[in-house]
């Protein structure tokens, strides 16, 4: 299946509807996508949470809830190293998920596509959970297929499951696995398990668990939200706190004429929070009649390489959900914002590698160091030409965020590293990779320092004492 594809059968599905009822050609809006954002980064997640959730509540779910589970036919068993001891040896070391939200509207005829990738990086220890989205447009390298836009690996996996995994691989593992094969290689960062929900489960989910609570910050209105039948409807959503059901927690989560694409993940964002709030204040666990219903819509709408036939897992991945602070939930994205886009070709985009590589350090990180998050200014006082820029790769390649790199005003003798704005996190890391001489950094500007230039925390002024390891000599 060639790049544009997917998107050719939809929208070629689409028109053929249109056709047949007589209607105008609806209009093919560009697939512009920044960030976070598709409704599955929702529906992937509280699926998942709702998941592990249940897996405590009753024994027999050793049996119900083991045919969601999927072959990966990557490797013929994952395993994990570990950490605490009332965890199985699978769950105890730090593992990823990849979540995939799979659009399957229609018949197999117009195509199957993954609408969202998100990596989740589970840290059992720290009982922390951290999410990195990756657009959809994002041009990345897909084993046996080249430079590709990256939703194209789980089509071409679902096309060629037999071919490229061998007899007995359903199209869904083939999807999953080679989505999988291509997000390791394009962040350098191994997916231990791969899980899929499609937007389907997601409204039975939030149906079945009686709604859910969001206090809606401005009026959302959509003139041509997609229908399942590939026609447009009018939404209109008013500000205010909101008791949701399942169709409209979708609507609100996945509308993309309304306002921004980072607007949106926002909303994505808050309806996860809002799902994750109502299962608990529901006590889900101890309303044995919900859980059939529960496990029903899961099984009905998820998959994934988790071993839950293992109770041991079950109860593991059970105790993690039930931990998990809202507060430590770390939620990145690829965006313009944070990383710098090489080129743009239509709808296609190239990230800076070393810009992607700095949000994966920022997954790995955990919540407090993204709590502590600072943009940090490199200013070049050396007189070496182009030294500021390549320290701040080097930094960025380590998880730092920085801002564009510029020249200072004048010369430096020595390099001061001044924090503006009160990160003291930020400001130990980067005195620690740097090796700074402690006189050097400030906590607060010096008397004689320069305004903070704009939109930076910190600034590190590089003066002729610049070291050669901070550029990789």
């Amino acid at each position: 299946m060639s790049r544009r594809s997917a998107d050719s059968a939809y929208r070629t599905a689409r028109e053929r509807v249109a056709a047949r009822r007589g209607d105008p050609v609806p209009p093919r809006t560009p697939r512009r996508r920044r960030g976070c954002t598709t409704f599955t980064l929702v529906a992937g997640v509280a699926a998942l949470v709702v998941l592990l959730a249940l897996t405590a509540a009753v024994r027999w779910a050793g049996g119900t809830l083991s045919a969601l589970e999927q072959a990966d036919p990557r490797r013929a068993q994952t395993t994990v190293a570990v950490a605490p001891a009332d965890l199985p040896t699978s769950l105890r070391a730090p593992f990823n998920v990849l979540l995939i939200g799979v659009d399957r509207r229609g018949t197999p005829e117009d195509g199957v596509r993954s609408d969202t990738l998100i990596l989740v990086h589970i840290e059992p220890s720290g009982g922390w959970v951290g999410m990195l989205a990756i657009p959809r447009d994002s041009m990345v390298q897909v084993p046996h297929q080249g430079l590709q836009k990256v939703n194209t690996a789980y089509a071409y996996g679902f096309n060629n499951a037999v071919e490229l995994y061998g007899a007995n691989t359903t199209p869904e593992a083939g999807g999953g696995a080679l989505a999988a094969e291509t997000v390791e290689g394009f962040l350098n960062l191994k997916v231990d398990y791969i899980a899929q929900i499609d937007f389907r489960g997601f409204q039975r989910v939030v149906n079945t668990i009686g709604g859910i609570s969001v206090d809606v910050e401005r009026p959302l209105l959509d003139p041509a939200y997609p229908t399942d039948d590939y026609g447009y409807e009018r939404i209109y959503i008013p500000a205010g706190l909101q008791v949701m059901d399942g169709a409209t927690a979708l609507r609100f989560a996945r509308s993309r004429h309304s306002s921004s694409d980072f607007d949106r993940s926002a909303r994505q964002q808050q309806v996860l929070r809002a799902i994750l709030a109502a299962v608990r204040a529901r006590g889900l666990l101890s309303q044995a009649a919900l859980l059939p219903d529960l496990a029903r819509d899961l099984e009905a709408s998820v998959s994934t390489t988790l071993p839950l036939s293992d109770l041991a897992t079950l109860r593991g991945l059970a105790a993690l959900a039930q931990g998990l602070d809202l507060r430590r939930i770390v939620s990145l994205s690829l965006n313009p914002s944070d990383v710098r886009v090489v080129a743009e070709a239509g709808s296609d985009i190239y990230w800076e590698p070393t810009d992607v590589a700095a949000q994966v350090a920022r997954l790995l990180a955990g919540p407090q160091a993204v709590a502590d998050l600072a943009r940090v200014q490199v200013l070049n006082g050396s007189g070496v030409r182009g030294l500021a820029g390549r320290i701040r790769e080097r930094l960025a390649a380590q998880g730092f965020t920085l801002n564009a790199p510029a020249d200072a005003l004048g010369s430096a003798a020595q390099t001061q590293l001044i924090d503006y704005t009160g990160r003291p996190e930020t400001l130990r890391r980067l005195a620690d990779t740097l090796g700074l001489d402690p006189g050097h950094v400030y906590s607060t500007p010096p008397a004689d320092a320069p305004p903070a230039p704009f939109q930076s925390d910190i600034v590190l002024l590089v003066g002729t004492d610049y070291q050669p390891a901070w550029v990789g000599e």
